[in-house]
């Protein structure tokens, strides 16, 4: 369906990037679209949910959820993850050297939210260990990547995480968790 643009709510979409590639659109006309077509579109597409980890220059773990998670490289394997640029925790991971993506089974929805939550100690009651490159590594998911951090770049409202794998922990029993229309799902089987 197509909708028509609403010139009431503006988003600018091509914003601020110091690419050479972005260059010539800087110039361009710039396309405003409503907010809520543009979330609502986003939200069309199911993701995978996980868990970024890490920890401070004080010791102390930091965690958030993030569905915004994809593969970059395979040689060398490289990740990037990405988060609003006001999100409190995202200040603290921006300036540590290494970071944990930890893809949540389908059995993880409350790990998920407790994650989600600001203002509580997300580590409590969580079942984690500390890895041989001293970063928190949550116990039963999916998936775990530990990631050296290698670049950070503003994007828009979010900023943007790229890490070099450094260790991998696949749990092929445990299928994971998506995200879809604002809501999480299983997976249903191949087609």
């Amino acid at each position: 369906m197509l909708h028509n643009v609403d010139n009431t709510h503006l988003l600018r979409i091509f914003t601020d990037f110091d690419l050479p590639c972005c260059e010539p659109l800087k110039d361009a006309h710039m396309t405003l679209l409503d907010p809520e077509l543009v979330r609502a579109a986003f939200g069309h597409f199911a993701t995978g949910v996980t868990i970024v980890t890490s920890t401070d220059a004080n010791g102390a773990q930091l965690g958030m959820t993030a569905s915004s998670f994809n593969s970059v490289s395979l040689d060398p394997p490289m990740v990037l993850w990405s988060a609003g640029a006001q999100a409190p925790e995202f200040e603290g991971f921006a300036a540590c050297t290494k970071f944990a993506v930890h893809v949540l089974s389908d059995a993880q929805v409350a790990l998920s939210n407790r994650f989600a939550t600001p203002g509580i100690d997300k580590f409590e009651g969580v079942q984690w260990d500390t890895s041989e490159h001293q970063l928190p590594v949550i116990a039963d998911c999916s998936l775990c990547l530990q990631c050296e951090t290698v670049d950070c770049h503003d994007a828009g409202d979010h900023k943007i995480l790229i890490g070099r794998v450094l260790a991998v922990d696949i749990n092929p029993n445990k299928a994971p968790l998506l995200y879809y229309g604002s809501a999480y799902h299983q997976l249903g089987g191949k087609i």
